[in-house]
């Protein structure tokens, strides 16, 4: 099962076509043509371009790390294997979402829902019960993924125990900036996605005077693809543990 792509991530990769596309719609001409007024013009237009590529280009990577963490939850949902296969990140988190809930109730609503807590919940940690697929939500998950940082990346996968994604992050771009032959410098993982999701959110907000190059722009593209292509190698190693029934 670890062997087969997610299909997050081939949906992920067919959006950095339309990242391409808009940076390849800026004009090209040198800006040394024509006069101040169209010069001025070319600036403006190439600017707007790689930024609303850069605010596109984090806008695909988001949603492709919530697609894979859905993928994840479909796949254990589909297989429902027992819950000793769970990571107990996970089955804390959804039974947490419960608890706090019948915190925020009074009267006989607390006492369905606590009631529910023990009926439906306590399933979840009993090693050999077949997990239940209602119980499960994507949405539950996903809530955890509030941005690209490296800390927010860090915190989700610690729910799938696992503990070390930045370090795998690190081990697998780098890896592959050598098979590609590129003569850059060893990229810390963590700096980098702190870098390009503070560029974002200032484009986002209206700061005018953040404006990435094609160059910077394409450059991140490659990078993000890296990162999710390891993402993805992680999610399906853990779709493949969870879903063993041994």
């Amino acid at each position: 099962m670890a062997d087969i792509p997610l299909g997050s991530l081939s949906e992920f990769i067919d959006s950095l076509n339309e990242v391409e596309t808009l940076l390849a719609a800026a004009p090209s001409q040198p800006l040394g043509e024509g006069g101040i007024t169209i010069q001025s013009q070319h600036r403006d237009l190439v600017n707007a371009v790689n930024r609303s590529a850069m605010v596109m280009l984090v806008s695909h990577f988001e949603g492709f790390v919530k697609s894979a963490l859905t993928e994840l939850i479909d796949e254990i949902c589909e297989a429902q294997p027992p819950t000793r296969r769970i990571p107990e990140g996970l089955l804390e988190l959804h039974t947490r979402e419960r608890i706090q809930e019948i915190f925020g109730t009074t009267g006989s609503d607390r006492i369905h829902k606590t009631r529910k807590l023990f009926s439906a919940y306590a399933p979840l940690w009993d090693a050999n019960r077949t997990i239940n697929p209602r119980i499960l939500s994507a949405r539950v998950l996903i809530r955890q993924f509030t941005s690209a940082r490296p800390e927010v990346l860090d915190s989700v996968f610690s729910i799938l125990d696992v503990q070390d994604i930045l370090t795998q992050m690190d081990t697998y771009v780098n890896q592959a900036i050598s098979s590609r032959g590129d003569d850059a410098t060893r990229i810390k993982v963590s700096v980098k996605l702190e870098e390009i999701v503070n560029r974002r959110n200032k484009i986002a907000h209206g700061d005018r005077s953040e404006k990435p190059t094609r160059f910077e722009v394409e450059g991140y593209l490659v990078f993000l693809k890296d990162v999710a292509e390891c993402l993805s190698t992680v999610l399906q190693q853990t779709i493949s543990r969870c879903c063993s029934l041994r």
